[in-house]
């Protein structure tokens, strides 16, 4: 028979063993002369960081409002003065006129108040420009820099009243009127017949970039027959290289009708057309009326006669 022990593991807090007796006695605290001034020396020292990092956040903050406090302003002593001289320079031919007429300074007007981005802003308004740049150069000057788009054609052009006026066509294409050319420089430049769109409009003029390095490898390279250049027709000629059969056509006073390939090389083509007008020379000159250098490998010459020779 089992006897009425206690149950494995049961405690009993009425019996000699409690949780007190356990536990142990409580440990005092030590209340001796060394712990008391322990306990002081560990106050001590925190207090004195307490106010050591109070007066380091005291004196940030004084530092701090001093400084701004006596901030001084820098006097911007230029903005008070006017603008005395306009220093203008272009790589172009636009003339002092020009720019007086184009620009809008109101006298007196101090070097701080002149809007820099709207002068600009109006200087490459004309298409003649290609880019400005406006900059102040104190303590009175303005200066002005122009690039000057670079004519490569003429265009004639029917306006309002029905006559024909000039226009200047730049490599970009851009058409301006062009201000302050010599008669010299404009009649050497062979007008040009724009590409008709689909929708019956000149304009845009594509491609001119093409046609200006033809226009300048002849004239530096050939300039005697440049001078004979008198036209220069972009009637089969897009602007747009990928598509087949784009030709540029030159009419000049020795050969009516000159035809160049757009997309191949233009050197080879002058030196064969510089080969032909020698043959033709040494035969007499017979008269030509078209010299077709866009054939691949050849050129078909038409003479006035009828016949067709091939070089």
């Amino acid at each position: 028979m089992i006897g009425s022990g206690k149950q494995k593991g049961g405690t009993s807090a009425g019996g000699k063993q409690s949780w007190r007796e356990l536990a142990g006695p409580r440990r005092s605290r030590v209340n001796s002369a060394q712990a008391r001034k322990r306990r002081q020396t560990r106050w001590f020292k925190f207090l004195a960081g307490f106010l050591l990092l109070l007066v380091l956040l005291g004196g940030l903050a004084w530092v701090g409002w001093t400084f701004k406090n006596s901030e001084e302003t820098i006097p911007m002593t230029p903005s008070s003065k006017p603008i005395e001289r306009i220093i203008f320079d272009t790589d172009g031919v636009l003339p002092d006129n020009w720019l007086s007429q184009t620009i809008k300074l109101r006298p007196g007007m101090s070097m701080m108040e002149a809007d820099i981005h709207a002068l600009k802003k109006s200087l490459e308004a004309d298409v003649q420009v290609k880019s400005a740049s406006v900059e102040r150069v104190f303590p009175s000057d303005l200066r002005i820099r122009v690039k000057e788009r670079v004519p490569a054609l003429r265009l004639a052009v029917a306006g309002a009243d029905g006559k024909r006026h000039l226009r200047l066509v730049a490599r970009d294409g851009r058409v301006y009127d062009g201000i302050g050319y010599s008669k010299a420089r404009l009649e050497n430049l062979p007008f040009v017949q724009p590409y008709r769109h689909v929708d019956g409009s000149f304009f845009p003029m594509r491609g001119i970039e093409s046609v200006a390095e033809l226009l300048e490898l002849v004239r530096s390279t050939e300039p005697k027959l440049f001078r004979t250049w008198q036209v220069v027709s972009l009637q089969h000629y897009s602007g747009d290289l990928d598509l087949p059969g784009q030709v540029i056509e030159v009419r000049s006073t020795i050969v009516p009708r000159i035809i160049f390939s757009a997309s191949a090389g233009y050197r080879r083509q002058l030196d064969r057309l510089a080969y032909i007008l020698e043959y033709v020379r040494n035969q007499g000159n017979p008269s030509i009326e078209r010299i077709d250098l866009s054939l691949r490998g050849s050129a078909a010459v038409q003479f006035s006669s009828g016949r067709i020779g091939t070089f």
